[in-house]
């Protein structure tokens, strides 16, 4: 039986833009969401060298080396405003695992990492986009990001020159980054980025209570469950990975307030399950497949 979220009322997600259709974190990918009529999109943040904010998933970058264009291999962090030129983004690594999961994805070579700056100026023109920011953090490790209140602090300044704050989400993994944003701008939706189960992935789950992940926090100080615990924290939205969501815990969460946005759902049938469910967001590398299937069930 379906919930009585309405179908039409789902947003849908560009996820790191378009990755299934552009190269991630591209402003290709961000253009294309506007050319289709998606009105929201989840981007990766995180600081290159000198707390110059960019677009970027992984900690770690692929880098053209000089005159012989050897690629080389180093952290975000250690990247410079001079080298961003140089990253390699634009195209997917022939035989990587990317690779064969996207082999729709547009060869774009002159694409190049933008500066959240950059996105931002694009942002603003391109309203009422609503913008899913994730800030890139890791619970048990230092070397690969700036701290969170640093990288919180950054990407806030940024938002509010650009008078962007009232249309954000600011979310994470590391629950640390929420604390130091509540901290920073309390008024800001937090999105409570979980992944309870690995589901036969290389992903590492962050749903292990007292673990700096959670930021030291335990379900059980919050009646038991994880929409409990993030509404306990002020959290507003939980961004469940989609196979760890169930009915039940969907319901919790909605009848306390919290909006549910699913990651990330690719496969029709999947979009069907998380539509009949009624998710209040799906995140997707496809948003037109999203839209597609969202008009079959509004049609019905």
């Amino acid at each position: 039986m379906a919930s009585d979220v309405d179908q039409k009322q789902i947003t849908v997600f560009g996820h790191r833009g378009a990755r299934g259709i552009y190269p991630e974190n591209t402003m290709a990918g961000f253009q294309y969401l506007h050319d289709i009529g998606v009105t929201a999109v989840e981007v990766d943040v995180q600081n290159a060298a000198g707390r110059l904010t960019v677009l970027a998933h992984d900690p770690h970058v692929s880098i053209a080396d000089g005159e012989l264009d050897s690629i080389q291999t180093q952290l975000v962090l250690d990247t410079t405003n001079k080298q961003l030129p140089l990253l390699k983004v634009g195209g997917l690594r022939p035989g990587s695992t990317d690779f064969m999961l996207f082999p729709d994805q547009a060869r774009l070579p002159h694409e190049q990492v933008p500066t959240f700056d950059t996105f931002c100026r694009w942002a603003v023109d391109h309203t009422p986009m609503l913008l899913n920011i994730e800030v890139k953090s890791h619970g048990m490790r230092s070397d690969l990001y700036d701290a969170p209140d640093m990288i919180i602090s950054d990407v806030m300044n940024l938002l509010e020159y650009h008078d962007l704050a009232q249309r954000c989400i600011i979310s994470s993994f590391d629950w640390r980054v929420l604390e130091a944003c509540a901290k920073r701008a309390p008024d800001i939706p937090r999105g409570h980025l979980t992944l309870e189960q690995s589901h036969g992935t290389t992903m590492e789950p962050n749903v292990i209570d007292g673990s700096p992940w959670l930021n030291g926090v335990s379900r059980a100080d919050h009646g038991g469950t994880l929409p409990q615990t993030i509404a306990g924290l002020g959290g507003k939205v939980w961004n469940p990975f989609f196979k760890d969501l169930n009915r039940e815990s969907l319901a919790i969460a909605q009848n306390l307030g919290l909006l549910v946005n699913v990651w990330t759902v690719n496969d029709q049938d999947d979009i069907n399950q998380m539509i009949d469910m009624g998710v209040n967001g799906i995140i997707s590398d496809y948003p037109a497949r999203v839209q597609n299937v969202l008009a079959q069930h509004n049609a019905r």
